[in-house]
């Protein structure tokens, strides 16, 4: 090749690489007809045109490519050079941030091809030169094209299940390290494969070499028989169970889970195995000392804990050893391949499987069980030790659940403690059974607490002079006076049993004692150790029973008990062997139970995988765990008498007909009844008396199933955090001359409240807004209204700037952004309706009754009426079924319950409207039809 030097016309020689582009270079758009060539002698870093000199003095105009702009979160297509040809595969690749090449087919042709680039941004980019693909365009052959759309698929199934929104910094990082050993995350439709750490044997010496345990099948309803066929099948699939010949047979039977989201019950099939574990030789593999892997952490700010993917399925079982896992169905006879719950020393086995981490352990990981821990100081230190440990389990084939890992934070719930940058501090729920230990009312109340306390009085100090003041309400003649001493020396006491050196830290190297027992209402437990009789507790841990399980009869109460605990300190006692108390002599033979429908046998089954002994212990040795399971429950005195028909009319009458009623709907007339009273056939009452409503028949609209689009709101914490503010009407003058309603509704409680107006002038909506809500209710933080001129302004603007209000303003023509309010104005015309008179001019009149009767109606979502949400108790009603109020013991007793109360049903409240939205999005968003032009609708 030659080039062309600063002297006009005058070529010199030189070598170089690439090939000329010359089309772009005109005359007076004329072809050039010279041959142009490049200087050697210039620096190789100058970003310029050779010979411009040359061209620009003889007339020639260098044509540039136009810069490509690419809009905030907008795709473009730019042409690329290349020298290959054909249909060719281009890989996804971050050109800088924020802008990618998107994987793509694309045809080569004329020495170009399109390349899809992707601005991920909220800013535009100016695309200047032509971008640089670090992956060029490549021959892809179909079994490559596979593997590539595969995974593809799995990052983009990956992204949705990683959970790192939490994480300001460095989620990029650890978004890019997991892609990167995308094969070691167990994702939706994979199924689980078998590691290669480990072997799971099931020594049994007792049994000589061709003797097997024959066990008869257990009879099981018709109707669980196709799940079963089900379940084996899909196990068939995964490659975890496999057709037998073994001589072995174990029993099958069926134990339900808890209901899905969308209320389904779902089952899971398990073996009974527990002839064979009596039969097996344990495994004392040792398990890691908790303590020792929390001392490890240091000064660590970055942790990251991983949970292995159903671990124990992962676990092959010995070859010879597979024929004694055998279990028949109607299908047929099988084996287990991998590890099921149920066997003995499966603990052992799996910590053993966990041990292909011990290079890393204490370097760069902490293991317990199917718990990883990592902790570092940095992210760079963290990032580094993530990509050791994916390497392990990678290396030994072993799964992890994205979604149920927690990645880089600098606060961890860990084995029943919770880590932090300060240090190691015991995890809450271990006291929050005494902590919350209700103020008692009775003296019953008060010897179930120092039953509690009483346990422990040998390790608390001047046990008798802190208790006096209590024990003092106890004699007999003794009028009860609860006053700040008792409280105090109550809160005194729960502070000794809930802080050092009453509440200990395990010691591992010692056995634990767990102590469980059952009420009517509630079941409670106490982790601890030392010498029975004087045993420390190490936690505390008590719930309520649910409507289900308060029909339990009394031994499943108790054993309910035993397996809820053991679950619920189950970091302490799993691998290790333990002692249960009990106050329930019958639970010593559900060993023996062969009742495949027993609810008893079933938990007897989920406990097989702890190695614990049952202790009998008199209730009245029983007392710690006895107070927890005895929480005072407050229960009205309450006549229960019989309700003739003729009353039965009467109340319905009365919570329906009349205006605090409101001819409300059937479910809202029911729930409004059950506040106050109840009998058998209340459901079928109201709704007898309700369809023959005349005024029902002739007021209440049709709701037309239309599906709209939805938005799903926020949910604030407290009331008053947000409220909504619109203007209805104009109505029909009053008498009163009103002829506008100014309504409000705030986000979290649905308090309703509807002020009449003259007008809707800018001036009395802000004085209404003040005087009628902000100095009755108080200063809500935000406020969300339409853009009405009303509301834009200047005056109402000022009065949110006086009381330091944040306003916000909805979509113009979207009435949906403030659907609750929206809603609530048809349950008020249907009221109006239903009570103004025919010449409609008294509605302003009507307007409190019907606040009343809505906010003292429960939510059909919270299940509290707005009423309670806002002021912590149900509000008393005019009538018959007004209840007398409660005896108040001291104003303190009284201002400490209102306000457990008020933050107790809010926070339900709130997490109630959370699903309810959550669900409704899922609802809407499966049924969602996009409507087209010339559709029929």
């Amino acid at each position: 090749m030659r080039a062309l030097s600063r002297t006009p016309r005058r070529v010199v020689s030189t070598r170089t690489l690439g090939t000329p582009m010359c089309s772009r270079i005109r005359r007076n758009h004329v072809p050039l007809s010279q041959m142009c060539y490049v200087v050697d002698s210039l620096p190789g870093n100058l970003d310029i045109i050779l010979g411009q000199d040359w061209l620009e003095n003889e007339g020639y105009v260098f044509q540039k490519k136009p810069p490509v702009v690419i809009l905030p979160y907008n795709e473009q297509v730019i042409m690329c050079k290349t020298q290959e040809k054909g249909v060719r595969f281009i890989e996804h690749q971050v050109l800088q941030p924020g802008l990618i090449c998107a994987a793509s087919l694309v045809n080569c042709e004329n020495f170009e091809f399109p390349c899809l680039m992707v601005n991920l941004t909220d800013k535009s980019i100016c695309v200047t030169t032509e971008p640089k693909l670090e992956k060029p365009p490549t021959m892809l052959h179909k079994q490559d094209f596979e593997n590539k759309t595969k995974r593809i698929r799995r990052l983009q199934l990956l992204r949705e299940n990683l959970r790192l929104d939490h994480i300001a910094e460095g989620a990029s990082d650890i978004r890019k390290i997991c892609e990167e050993y995308v094969d070691i995350f167990k994702l939706p439709g994979d199924s689980l494969t078998a590691t290669s750490a480990a072997e799971h044997t099931i020594p049994t010496p007792s049994i000589p070499k061709g003797r097997a345990i024959t066990l008869k099948n257990y009879r099981l309803p018709e109707a669980q028989q196709q799940e079963i066929k089900r379940q084996v099948n899909q196990m068939l699939e995964d490659d975890i169970i496999t057709p037998s010949n073994s001589g072995w047979n174990f029993p099958l039977l069926v134990v339900p889970k808890q209901l899905d989201a969308s209320g389904k019950r779902k089952w899971r099939i398990c073996v009974d195995f527990r002839k064979l574990n009596e039969l097996t030789v344990g495994d004392s593999y040792p398990l890691p000392n908790i303590q020792e892997i929390l001392d490890k952490l240091g000064r660590a700010r970055y942790f990251t804990a991983l949970d292995c993917a159903s671990g124990y399925l992962q676990v092959p079982i010995a070859e010879e050893d597979r024929c004694k896992t055998a279990f028949s169905t109607a299908n047929g006879h099988f084996e287990f391949k991998r590890m099921p719950f149920g066997l003995k020393s499966a603990p052992s086995t799996f910590q053993r499987m966990m041990n292909v981490l011990s290079e890393l352990i204490g370097e760069k990981s902490l293991v317990y069980m199917d718990d990883v821990l990592i902790a570092a100081e940095t992210l760079r230190e963290h990032n580094f030790k993530l990509r050791a440990v994916f390497k392990k389990l990678r290396e030994f084939n072993l799964k992890i659940e994205p979604d149920k890992c927690e990645f880089l934070k600098e606060e961890l719930n860990y084995l029943g403690h919770v880590v932090t940058s300060a240090g190691v501090r015991p995890n809450d729920s271990k006291v929050k059974a005494v902590v919350e230990f209700p103020i008692p009312r009775t003296q019953k109340d008060i010897k179930s607490f120092l039953g509690l306390a009483g346990y422990y009085r040998r390790f608390i100090a001047d046990f008798g002079a802190i208790a006096k003041p209590l024990t003092e309400l106890l004699k007999k003649g003794n009028e009860w006076n609860w006053t700040e001493k008792e409280q105090a020396r109550f809160d005194l006491l729960k502070f000794k049993l809930t802080n050092t050196p009453l509440l200990q830290y395990p010691d591992f190297s010692k056995p634990f004692i767990l102590t469980t027992d059952a009420s009517g209402y509630a079941i409670g437990a106490i982790l601890s150790q030392g010498k029975l009789g004087q045993d420390k507790p190490i936690a505390y841990a008590s719930r309520t029973l649910n409507e289900a399980e308060l029909n339990y009869s009394t031994v499943e109460k108790e054993l309910l008990a035993i397996v809820w605990a053991c679950k619920h300190f189950r970091p302490y006692l799993l691998g290790r062997k333990f002692q249960i108390v009990t106050d329930h002599k019958g639970l010593t033979w559900i060993f023996n139970v062969k009742d495949p429908s027993s609810r008893l046998m079933r938990w007897k089954l989920l406990l097989e995988e702890y190695d614990y002994q049952i202790e009998y212990r008199a209730g009245q040795r029983n007392c710690n765990a006895d107070s927890l399971s005895r929480y005072p429950v407050q229960c009205l005195n309450v006549n229960l008498e019989e309700i003739t028909g003729e009353r039965k009319q009467k109340i319905i009458a009365e919570m329906h007909n009349c205006p605090i009623g409101g001819h409300q709907g059937i479910r809202k007339t029911i729930e409004r009844i059950k506040l106050y009273i109840s009998w058998p056939s209340l459901e079928q009452d109201v709704i007898q008396y309700i369809r023959n409503c005349k005024t029902c028949q002739l007021n209440k609209e049709t709701r037309p199933n239309v599906k709209l689009p939805l938005v799903v709101t926020d949910t604030k914490n407290a009331p008053w955090d947000k409220i909504y503010l619109d203007i209805v009407g104009p109505l029909p003058l009053s008498e009163n001359g009103m002829k506008y309603i100014l309504t409000c509704q705030d986000n979290l409680s649905k308090y309703f409240i509807a002020i009449p107006l003259q007008t809707q002038t800018a001036e009395e909506v802000a004085n209404a807004f003040v005087k009628n809500i902000i100095l009755l209710y108080g200063i809500p933080t935000e406020v969300v209204t339409d853009q009405g001129s009303n509301f834009m302004s200047d005056i109402f603007k000022r009065v949110c700037k006086l009381f330091k209000i944040e306003k916000i303003c909805t979509t113009a023509y979207h009435p949906e952004s403030n659907g609750a309010l929206e809603r609530t104005h048809k349950t008020l015309a249907n009221y109006l309706r239903c009570f103004c008179d025919k010449r409609l001019n008294n509605w302003d009149e009507w307007l409190p009754f019907a606040c009343f009767t809505y906010n003292t109606t429960p939510h059909s979502v919270t299940r509290y009426t707005p009423y309670e949400v806002l002021f912590g108790r149900n509000a008393n009603i005019p009538g018959r079924l007004q209840r007398q109020p409660q005896p108040l013991y001291n104003f303190d007793d009284v201002v400490l319950e209102i306000k457990h109360k008020m933050q107790n049903c809010q926070q339900i409240a709130r997490e109630r409207l959370i699903e309810f939205k959550e669900a409704q999005r899922q609802r809407v968003k499966s049924n969602e039809y996009d409507f087209k032009v010339n559709d029929l609708v």
